[in-house]
């Protein structure tokens, strides 16, 4: 795994051991960012599902502004924080060492609002769904902002149409991307 553009361009970053996290593959993140390349620069972003912060440090690398990374894993902390000494990303990003739930309350409760949220939750649980419910709820997408989400072929998603409209949407393998317009904006 590996950042793929901009300042920290071909930097490895340490992945999260054991078979229960899944990494976006270099051919998906390249892909994902090429839909939303416009929207990087000075951005100010959350990777919400973050693992090992890879899709924030993507965003961070290539002309991000700020970038917070919220995770429950306990192994996923040390990995991020790995991961940006490396890209020396650190003076641009929080961690939040709590899961996604807790992470949007406190956000929304510090009336953050981000230009591109990442959502990749562990697949098969439907946790995309509610966290887009939630994000909406505490108007944590700035008006222009995106939401990208990863999410098994298989998986449906019922995006809250009030709030959100489907921009762009491509699947790899079995692997979907879509990308979700600030319904205010699209």
């Amino acid at each position: 795994m590996r950042v793929i553009g901009g300042s920290a361009k071909g930097q490895r970053l340490q992945s999260l051991p054991g078979e229960n996290t899944r990494p976006t593959l270099d051919r998906v993140k390249e892909s994902m960012f090429n839909m939303i390349q416009l929207y990087v620069q000075g951005a100010k972003v959350l990777d919400l599902f973050g693992g090992s912060g890879a899709l924030g440090i993507e965003a961070l690398s290539r002309g991000g502004a700020f970038a917070y990374f919220a995770d429950e894993h306990r192994g996923s902390i040390p990995v991020m924080e790995e991961n940006l000494k490396k890209t020396k990303f650190q003076s641009q990003s929080k961690i939040l060492a709590m899961d996604f739930r807790r992470a949007l309350e406190t956000l929304g409760k510090e009336n953050q609002a981000f230009d591109l949220i990442f959502l990749d939750p562990p697949y098969g649980k439907a946790l995309a769904a509610e966290a887009l419910k939630m994000i909406a709820k505490g108007e944590l997408l700035a008006s222009q902002g995106l939401v990208i989400i990863e999410q098994d072929k298989k998986e449906s998603l019922e995006i809250p149409t009030d709030h959100y409209d489907l921009w762009k949407e491509k699947k790899y393998g079995n692997t979907f991307v879509r990308v979700l317009k600030n319904r205010s904006e699209a």
